[in-house]
């Protein structure tokens, strides 16, 4: 994915690692989508401090007035540096906030003498101020003709640059994002200052695509909008497994709903059919989650693979108010094997708990609504070892299970009244995992009174994913689902 490259500036008696701490919280998890570049004001290495040193005396005109000493120092610095390599856009804090404003007005203005940096697309300011040295008002006037988009953060009870300086220089943008916290001069990190920080981040990226890709080719089709991803790891202090998390195109409009994706592969490995179901949910304006899960590739098996999906519907909900995502509208879509492990969190959402998992005791792993795609239900129906592509022995890790715990996981048998809506769909002639797995599962369904959609398609091997470019009436399973979907959850 396209990343975005922003120049950050400390306040005034603070330096780049001062930064890196105040940001911690606020930039975490943010790597996806920007590289940040910390640096020190030039006066540093002088043993100074600050950007500038305000300076109250008389002006020009005899009046008193206000001169930033130390200013053409930091602007010809910044616009070396700039010259060197380029930076998409800038964050400041306090100091600096008020510093990345001057910056990008001198974009805004095209100046060439004092010089002016190269291009700064947009600019994020937390605790910024306006300059009250006379010679900038041609840069604010430049910001309220033509300046770039910003993202402000405010403190209600910032008593260092108080709320209304903040506000006062957020006036100067065009079409300012204002975002408040009940905190002081700091860099909040509170969910919804992280919801509006990734909006305005994926918007940038976006318009960067977009400016790359300008010039389309004469009759050439329409691109898909960009869609924003990032990979969140699912337990603490461990990259992998991890769930990567796919954003609908454009700005956000409220909470939507989350559709996370179990892909098949027999408990062999985690990447099997049903790729680009993330995408495909984003397009309809869900926010779709790829998980990733422990199979026989990574030498494990249960419980870890279904710890690992467990979590991953704990943590959608746990970090709905940072994604965008409705908590009360979390689906699970499954194919083949991944259609088991999403059928057994949604009939035994709490058949084992990890110790390690933080969440367990406040949120629920049991989804609001089942998708499954040819899903292996039953380990009992049609089962002999090896059958299903030796699935029931990968998620095991074992041979010679005993029939007894088989039905303890063949999930047709643990449907109760309290199971949520189902959408289940298979082909007659699936040759590695029979129709009647599916058929089992929607018949358990309708006994115990839960909404269930049942389709089974004539013709179709195993494994045909979201089926798209199908010939046969199989391809039409998704047009379905979303009518189905706008059924239980409305339009996203």
């Amino acid at each position: 994915m396209e990343k975005l490259r922003i120049l950050c500036l400390h306040g005034y008696h603070g330096s780049a690692g001062t930064l890196r701490g105040q940001m911690r919280s606020w930039a975490d998890g943010l790597d996806p989508w920007a590289t940040f570049v910390l640096v020190d004001a030039p006066s540093l290495a002088s043993g100074d401090h600050g950007w500038w040193h305000a300076v109250t005396g008389k002006s020009a005109n005899g009046g008193a007035g206000t001169e930033y000493r130390g200013w053409a120092r930091t602007r010809d610095w910044i616009a070396s540096l700039c010259a060197q390599a380029p930076f998409d856009g800038v964050f400041g804090f306090s100091q600096g906030a008020a510093l990345a404003a001057l910056l990008v007005g001198m974009c805004a203005l095209g100046c060439e003498r004092p010089p002016a940096p190269a291009a700064l697309d947009f600019a994020i300011m937390v605790g910024g101020f306006m300059s009250r040295d006379r010679q900038h008002a041609p840069l604010y006037e430049a910001l309220e003709a033509s300046g770039p988009p910003s993202l402000h953060v405010i403190g209600r009870a910032d008593i260092i640059v108080p709320s209304e300086a903040s506000r006062a220089l957020a006036s100067r943008f065009p079409a300012p994002l204002i975002v408040e916290h009940d905190g002081a001069h700091v860099i909040a990190a509170t969910p919804a200052i992280r919801r509006a920080t990734l909006a305005f981040l994926g918007q940038m990226v976006r318009r960067k695509v977009a400016r790359r890709t300008a010039a389309p080719v004469a009759g050439a089709p329409p691109t898909m909008p960009a869609l924003l991803s990032l990979d969140a790891p699912l337990w603490p202090g461990r990259a992998r497994p991890s769930m990567r998390i796919t954003f609908p195109a454009g700005p956000p409009t409220g909470q939507r709903p989350a559709m996370l994706v179990f892909r098949g592969g027999g408990y062999t490995r985690s990447d099997g059919s049903g790729a680009g179901s993330a995408a495909w949910a984003a397009r309809h304006g869900m926010v779709g989650i790829e998980v990733d899960y422990a199979t026989r590739s990574t030498g494990e098996s249960y419980p870890r693979n279904y710890a690992d999906a467990a979590r991953a519907v704990r943590l959608a909900r746990a970090r709905a108010a940072e994604w965008g995502i409705d908590p009360a509208r979390v689906g699970v879509m499954g194919y083949s094997a991944g259609g088991h492990l999403a059928s057994l969190l949604s009939t035994q959402p709490a058949l084992w708990i990890d110790p390690d998992d933080d969440l367990a005791p406040r949120i629920s792993a049991r989804p609001d609504l089942v998708v499954l795609a040819y899903p292996l239900i039953s380990f009992v129906d049609g089962y002999a070892p090896g059958a299903f592509v030796g699935s029931v022995e990968s998620f095991f890790g074992r041979a010679g299970v005993d029939e007894a715990l088989r039905r303890q996981f063949s999930t047709e048998l643990h449907v109760d009244p309290g199971h949520p809506p189902v959408f289940v769909w298979t082909t007659e002639d699936d040759a590695l995992v029979p129709y009647t797995h599916a058929q089992a599962f929607a018949d358990a369904c309708r006994r115990a009174h839960v909404p269930v959609e049942y389709t089974l398609y004539p013709h179709g091997p195993h494994g045909l994913g979201l089926a798209l470019a199908e010939k046969s009436s199989v391809r039409d399973w998704t047009t379905k689902l979303l009518t189905w979907l706008a059924q239980q959850w409305g339009a996203p």
